[in-house]
């Protein structure tokens, strides 16, 4: 046989195979009939599911895209009408969604009658399996599919309105997607979605960054109660480390020399004056400073809760008062300590000191992270809650009889702390009505309770600070301990104000809370501003800008002391 003579019986016999194999998938009425149909024509039976859900998203899906799976109906005895027997949240949809026609399976099976006890069993059996044994996608595979989504061109936004999911919910998805990390995070560790997407904002392709993944992927698995806090001081030290950088940068660039590191000679200038020779109380200006040779900076990043925001302080000193002729501004000045038990003459810390001094600032640090999360948690979470708890009526009753300080200055300051963490517009013009006052006249009693613990609560908030972990007042004891019962995680450096055994015993703020900066970005007076060296500061605002933190937020000893940066070099260790 010749090639070409195989090649038309080749093809001869595929036509039969091909025609024999149509012959054996023809259409068979035992398998029912495949119909387009108005929704609205159809008859909702009997059915084991009872609230349908008709969800915006799932509507949404149905009038771009129709419905995709057809739904099973029967006929009626004696009418033939349609009756839905798998697909009733379909039908419904494609009603809400405005939908002309649909797809329907009609099974050949008849709809089982009410004396039918047989069918009616099997209905139910058959309704129930359909969803019962149903599996949903997993978050690896939403995560996967979205990443292969936006392989081929889509933008999270796209990815949100063609599948019909919340946009919040494809900005967590997307953001694993695009980490290696995160994505092998997820489909590792039993992790959820959304702090998956929180270690995901720390993969930046830097050292620092893995360091941090790792931390938070440990954290959400060993004391997954700690994630929100110890992702909240990674952050703030991204950012510390970040807004120091830029400003030791446009120091060094101008000529400025900048102190990475503690030193036991170096003070700030206002607390001098230019020579033995100037009378008391005589200021060295920056400008007649500046070309002494013991003229340099060190930067500190403080964090408050007001107005202000996140503020980069930079403070000018002379390393070597003494061999360049000043003297303190002040006669008879003295400087502060690190311990915070007084005063005494300038001089080198003793080790015991630079510990506490350590331990000072990175708790300081730590406390403002966890305020951040506290904050977060009274908004987001307890105050939108309906209901107030069952002992709510006790802490009002309490904190008011009580009758602190804290709750008589958040009266003056007419309770702008409570207003923020109902997330109301702030008053700003004198003599307004205060908005809570305004909700509480048309509260229900329910949400007038909410209202009341809300402004004891925003009181005792205003009320707290970087103090309150060394010196924590019965107030802030009452604040924490009601806060613990309801459901907030304290924080390590938060748990400090329940342990420690120094707390105040009139309710007032502690004498620290004078020299520290409050919660509302209210900075105290410097009391030793006259002869004040670097390691002086109690609470940490006065620090040298190289020590770094881990993930914990604790500092370590940056190395060498005294050390500068000198015409830009060595300013990685500062960034």
């Amino acid at each position: 046989m010749t090639g070409d003579h195989q090649h038309d019986q080749y093809e001869a016999n595929a036509d039969i195979s091909a025609e024999h194999d149509r012959e054996e998938v023809a259409p068979d009425a035992s398998l029912g009939e495949l119909l387009q149909v108005d929704p609205r024509e159809l008859i909702i039976g009997a059915n084991v599911r009872g609230q349908v859900g008709l969800d915006r998203e799932f509507v949404r899906s149905i009038r771009d895209r129709g419905v995709r799976e057809p739904i099973q109906v029967r006929r009626r005895t004696g009418d033939g009408a349609l009756v839905v027997r798998k697909g009733k949240r379909r039908t419904l949809g494609a009603i809400e969604a405005g939908q002309g026609m649909v797809r329907v399976l009609v099974e050949p099976d008849v709809d089982p009658g009410e004396d039918d006890t047989a069918g009616q069993v099997e209905r139910i059996v058959d309704q129930l399996e359909e969803n019962l044994h149903r599996l949903g996608n997993s978050e690896v595979e939403e995560v996967a599919a979205h990443q292969q989504l936006l392989d081929l061109g889509l933008t999270a936004g796209q990815i949100a309105r063609r599948t019909h999911t919340p946009v919040k919910r494809v900005k967590v998805t997307t953001a694993v997607a695009r980490s290696e990390f995160a994505a092998a995070v997820l489909a590792r560790y039993d992790i959820p979605l959304d702090r998956v997407a929180v270690i995901a904002e720390f993969d930046d392709g830097t050292e620092k960054g893995v360091e941090a993944i790792k931390a938070l992927t440990v954290t959400a698995q060993s004391e997954p109660a700690q994630f929100e806090h110890v992702a909240q001081r990674l952050r703030d030290q991204r950012e510390e480390q970040r807004l120091v950088a830029e400003r030791v940068a446009e120091l060094t660039a101008a000529g400025v020399r900048v102190v990475t590191e503690h030193t036991d000679h170096a003070v700030r200038i206002s607390g001098l004056r230019p020579t033995a020779q100037d009378p008391s109380g005589t200021e060295l200006t920056l400008e007649a400073h500046q070309d002494c040779p013991g003229h340099s900076a060190t930067v500190d990043v403080r964090r408050s809760f007001g107005a202000r925001g996140t503020t980069v302080t930079t403070s000018y000193l002379c390393t070597d008062p003494d061999g360049n002729g000043h003297i303190p501004r002040w006669d008879n000045s003295t400087a502060t300590t690190g311990s915070g038990s007084g005063t005494r003459q300038p001089g080198p810390m003793s080790e015991a000191e630079k510990a506490e001094r350590r331990r000072v600032i990175a708790n300081n640090k730590d406390w403002d992270s966890a305020t951040t999360v506290r904050r977060d948690w009274l908004q987001a979470a307890f105050l939108a809650r309906k209901t107030a708890p069952k002992d709510a009526a006790r802490f009002i009753a309490t904190t008011l009889g009580r009758g602190g300080h804290d709750v008589r200055k958040a009266m003056e300051s007419g309770h702008a702390t409570a207003q923020e963490l109902l997330g109301m517009d702030p008053v700003v013009t004198h003599g307004a009505p205060n908005p809570i006052a305004l909700a509480a006249d048309t509260a229900s009693p329910t949400r007038a309770t909410m209202l009341a613990l809300a402004v004891l609560l925003g009181a005792a908030e205003q009320g707290t600070g970087r103090h309150s972990w060394r010196n924590p007042s019965p107030e802030s004891r009452a604040y924490f301990t009601a806060l613990r019962g309801w459901g907030y995680p304290l924080s390590p450096v938060e748990q400090l104000v329940l342990t420690l055994d120094t707390a105040t015993t009139d309710g007032e703020p502690s004498t620290d809370a004078a020299s520290d900066e409050n919660q509302n970005g209210d900075a105290a007076p410097d009391t030793a501003e006259t002869d004040t060296r670097i390691e002086a500061d109690d609470d940490g605002h006065e620090r040298s800008v190289g020590e770094s933190e881990d993930a914990s937020g604790a500092a370590r000893d940056g190395g060498a002391e005294g050390r500068v940066i000198d015409g830009g070099e060595d300013t990685a260790d500062v960034a």
